[in-house]
């Protein structure tokens, strides 16, 4: 937990890389979050910030937790992270046991789908990641054990057909969009899920559904670089720009495992 904090801490400061075809965004984030020009209430905002923070402090090469992949690695922090600032007194047990309940969802979808792009586009790794943090809000908003599994339902069906197309072989774009829709996914359908929203397919029919549609994507639209944005002629240009870039290049995050500690 500790090294998914300190993700986001870093990113928040800034971060730089050589190899990296995006520069920091969240800055510009912040200064227009000062300027009130941010739609939306302050919870969505710090989760967006945070998602924004967490993923970009591992285009630096700055240490994360691939939770479920590093392709989707700034959805579980930046969303855990970001909820709990609107929340009053979570204890750092409350933490991991959210946590706790993500993961077992994210076994749920091992057990029967992908975590992995290249077999189901990245509903398997965004998509992967909302479901185990709707579950995870509901947790932390003290619903129960069938509302969490309403909220990962949900958060499931919504990332249907996702595919993965990152830009320039980079997972940075369009994976930095698709993890703050993720997260902002599992909010609405942690919130769906609290208010008594029907889900209608039980879990593992969607898990399976979900396995499916993953297995009938085209090839071109499975992290392969054939499909979608990262076939765009811009993105091409972006490729051949990225060929032979720096390999000494140094992260500006110290790469040192931080102590857990709690915000």
């Amino acid at each position: 937990m500790g090294v998914m904090q300190s993700a986001v801490e870093n990113g928040q400061k800034g971060t730089f890389y050589e190899d990296r075809i995006l520069p920091s965004q969240v800055g510009g984030f912040q200064e227009e979050r000062k300027r009130k020009r941010m739609v939306g209430g302050d919870a969505m905002q710090d989760v967006i910030e945070a998602v924004t923070a967490a993923l970009e402090t591992k285009s630096s090469m700055g240490p994360i937790v691939a939770a479920p992949t590093a392709g989707s690695s700034g959805v579980v922090p930046g969303t855990l992270f970001g909820v709990i600032r609107s929340m009053e007194n979570v204890s750092e047990d409350e933490l991991i046991d959210a946590l706790l309940v993500a993961g077992v969802i994210g076994m749920f979808i091992a057990r029967g789908a992908t975590f992995a792009a290249e077999e189901g586009g990245c509903m398997a790794e965004c998509g992967s990641a909302s479901g185990m943090m709707g579950a995870a809000i509901v947790h932390l908003r003290g619903g129960t054990t069938d509302e969490a599994l309403t909220a990962a339902n949900l958060a499931l069906q919504n990332s249907f057909g996702m595919v993965c197309d990152p830009i320039g072989n980079r997972v940075e774009a369009p994976c930095l969009g698709k993890n703050t829709m993720a997260a902002v996914n599992a909010m609405s359908s942690a919130n769906m899920a609290l208010a008594g929203y029907e889900h209608l397919v039980p879990f593992d029919e969607v898990i399976e559904a979900m396995d499916k549609v993953g297995k009938s994507l085209p090839r071109e639209l499975r992290c392969t670089g054939f499909g979608g944005l990262a076939a765009t002629p811009t993105a091409k240009k972006i490729e051949e720009r990225m060929q032979g870039s720096c390999s000494n290049c140094k992260p500006s995050t110290a790469a040192k495992l931080p102590e857990t500690t709690v915000a």
